[in-house]
């Protein structure tokens, strides 16, 4: 039995015919996604094309995690399968496993796997094994259930609820209603998706965490685009000792010298770390302690930005492995919208020059429909106000900037102007001079269109 396999299936509303890509093994380490599908309870879940209901497909399942020398069977009760079907359903499962393992991966743990009566007794072994105890899934059911409660609550008694409620509005339950959002995105249910998102938002306003968390990223902002600021003063010909002398006066502030390594990281490399150790050497010696101190913290800092880079990457290339083999990648795209950042698209674009360099025309083809694929998914989720700053910003020239603000700015209205104070607060922390450039352009335009 292959990891997928083809079926057709009726759908339960329309009673319509619906052919159905079906996993029957799931392993992380080589589709992560399926693991996310399954805690999600997504596991062969397939959306009806005429009528839109998400149908369950029942079927054995083998999920396998080599690293915590785990294999769990499942076979749904409701098949009705007996004892000796069981077990050659499982049999097949195992030799797909097995036969993908290199020689001498095979150990003991292969030759019994466990067994589970139910897909949430399925779901439950498999948080276990990653370390999530009775008690925290018993948290998240209940996190799961006062989303449901917000969802199901009448917009006016919103605020009510979240007053209510609001000791439990944490970091953890925002997360758990994006991962509803992500959900109900992968069944194609946008509307519903979008009615979740409206709540959040709502939630995050109203409640005693989002207004925390609110006034921390607009701290977080502002820092970063001071440091920004400050990054583009030194100029194009700014040299190490310049950016040396900048992280001495951010000495002892942790914030502004994380904001600082995370907007020029190349600039922390050995040499500067050379430099510093012969600048620090050079110093009055009772000032030799503080500056090695900060030394210590600008290389923790470089290694954790460059640990985020490299498990951003990671998740970057098994999302494109996943849509590169998925065979309907739109669906794929849809339900990951949120992983698509500029991490994604440098690991596509390098794929793409690596196959076209190869002279591999079927892979070049592939991979450039799916980065259409994704340009147009990305497009299509922005509010209109985004997509026009997003065409002003990639406008060939200033004039053509301008005619295109006198002609459609009218249009959207004042809303342009929040939406652009939006996205100057995002491009502060790229500090890329000829984008902000541009956009005071755009935001000097746009303000005398409509006034």
């Amino acid at each position: 039995m292959p990891k997928t396999m083809q079926t057709t299936i009726q759908c339960v509303n329309c009673r319509q015919p619906i052919r159905a890509t079906i996993q029957s093994v799931v392993d992380p380490a080589q589709n992560p996604q399926a693991k996310i599908a399954l805690l999600g309870g997504n596991i062969n879940m397939v959306q009806c094309p005429n009528c839109g209901t998400p149908n369950s497909v029942l079927a054995p399942l083998l999920y396998h995690d080599a690293s915590k020398e785990l294999l769990i069977s499942y076979v749904p009760m409701e098949l009705g399968l007996p004892k000796d079907a069981q077990e050659r359903a499982i049999g097949e499962m195992m030799r797909e496993v097995t036969s993908g393992l290199a020689q001498g991966a095979f150990k003991a743990y292969l030759l019994q796997p466990r067994q589970a009566l139910t897909m949430q007794g399925l779901i439950d072994q498999v948080l276990q094994a990653d370390g999530v105890t009775p008690e925290m899934m018993k948290e998240q059911r209940d996190r799961v259930k006062l989303v449901e409660t917000f969802m199901q609550s009448p917009p006016d008694l919103l605020p009510q609820l979240v007053q209510q409620n609001d000791a439990k509005i944490d970091a953890q339950f925002i997360q758990t209603m994006t991962l509803v959002i992500q959900q109900l995105l992968g069944e194609g249910r946008e509307e519903v998706a979008e009615q979740v998102a409206y709540i959040q938002n709502q939630i995050v306003e109203l409640s005693s965490f989002g207004k925390q968390l609110m006034e921390q990223n607009q701290a977080q902002e502002a820092v970063i685009a001071e440091v920004a600021d400050a990054v583009n003063a030194l100029g194009p010909e700014a040299q190490r000792s310049d950016f040396l002398q900048l992280a001495i006066t951010y000495m002892g502030d942790e914030h502004r010298l994380q904001a600082l390594v995370g907007l020029v990281r190349p600039v922390f490399d050995y040499g500067f770390f050379e430099e510093m150790t012969a600048y620090i050497g050079k110093a009055p010696a009772g000032d030799r302690a503080q500056l090695e101190g900060l030394r210590d913290m600008l290389a923790q800092l470089t290694a954790m930005v460059d640990q985020q880079a490299q498990a951003a990457l990671q998740e970057a290339v098994g999302l494109l492995r996943v849509i590169i083999s998925s065979p309907n990648p739109d669906e794929v795209i849809q339900a990951n919208l949120p992983m698509i950042d500029q991490t994604f698209l440098q690991v596509l674009s390098a794929n793409i020059q690596e196959v076209t360099k190869r002279g591999d025309l079927n892979a070049s083809a592939k991979l450039k429909d799916i980065y259409n694929r994704i340009v147009s998914a990305l497009q299509a989720s922005m509010p209109p106000e985004l997509q026009f700053i997003n065409q002003l910003l990639n406008a060939p020239n200033d004039d053509e900037v301008r005619t295109m603000i006198a002609q459609h700015a009218g249009e959207f209205g004042p809303p342009l102007l929040g939406a652009i104070d939006a996205v100057e607060q995002q491009l502060a922390g790229q500090g890329d001079p000829a984008v902000m450039q541009r956009f005071e352009l755009v935001r000097r335009e746009a303000t005398q269109a409509l006034a």
